[in-house]
């Protein structure tokens, strides 16, 4: 049996520890507790404001996301922060006490407007050590990352995957976090730019731009392809000659972002 499987083993293990001693409820009870219709309750969970719990292979519902004495109203807001975690973290941090919080539960600090003020900013940095945004930069024209070409850089920063992808883009150039080089950057006539969406562990990261870079006369001219979406060409960007190619791409990240809010894309 290797490691990941003991592990997961024993996640089961306390999962059906959970069902026997009513922390975990099915569909029907968690529903009766809230005097939830079917339909309401999927909305619910379509917004993230409630979360299922998977035990072999029957959706089951944390007894204390029905818990009658807590600002409910307060307790799903937090819920929906948290979004991006995986539905068992969510669950865990719900439960446990943070250093950060003062050494309370979430579900302490929700009693008091200071410290639910305190946990949502808290709650929104947990959520987002689960995803990764990379923006990597590679000279030459490439309808993929290549493999055999080292980029010219490399900037990957911490994000709610549910934020504008531009604006995660741009940050993780902006924040100081990870880059490498860390610069001077030279200047290119052709490049191309590869967003990417990383999962924490071993999920299977997404791409989710490739931007097509050539400058000619101190102009920018740019191809975008968001995932399936047919691909657009911008308006010609107007840049410093002197700059390198990351002032570049964060000219072209801004304007992209524009353009697709422009038509409501976005």
């Amino acid at each position: 049996m290797t490691l990941r499987q003991k592990i997961a083993r024993e996640a089961l293990a306390a999962r059906h520890e959970m069902v026997r001693n009513g922390e975990l409820l099915r569909e029907d009870e968690f529903r009766k507790r809230l005097r939830l219709s079917i339909s309401r309750l999927k909305g619910m969970v379509a917004s993230g404001s409630v979360f299922a719990i998977e035990v072999d292979k029957v959706e089951y519902f944390p007894s204390l996301l029905a818990t009658p004495s807590i600002d409910r109203k307060k307790l799903y807001s937090i819920c929906r922060v948290l979004g991006p975690a995986p539905e068992s973290c969510r669950l865990s941090y719900l439960k446990s006490r943070h250093a950060n919080l003062g050494g309370i539960s979430p579900m302490v600090a929700l009693q008091d407007d200071r410290s639910y003020r305190l946990l949502r900013r808290m709650a929104r940095a947990y959520a987002a050590e689960w995803w990764r945004t990379s923006v990597t930069i590679y000279t030459g024209c490439h309808l993929a990352e290549p493999f055999d070409v080292e980029p010219i850089v490399k900037a990957v920063d911490e994000g709610d995957p549910r934020v504008n992808l531009w604006k995660r883009a741009a940050g993780a150039i902006l924040s100081g976090g990870y880059i490498y080089p860390p610069g001077p950057y030279v200047h290119a006539d052709v490049a191309s730019v590869f967003v990417t969406l990383h999962p924490a562990g071993q999920g299977k990261a997404t791409v989710e731009a490739r931007v097509e870079i050539r400058v000619d006369d101190d102009m920018v001219h740019a191809f975008v392809v968001c995932g399936e979406a047919p691909g657009y060409e911008l308006d010609a960007i107007p840049v410093d000659g002197n700059g390198g190619i990351v002032d570049t791409v964060l000219r072209t990240i801004t304007a992209a972002r524009a353009h697709e809010e422009s038509l409501g894309l976005r």
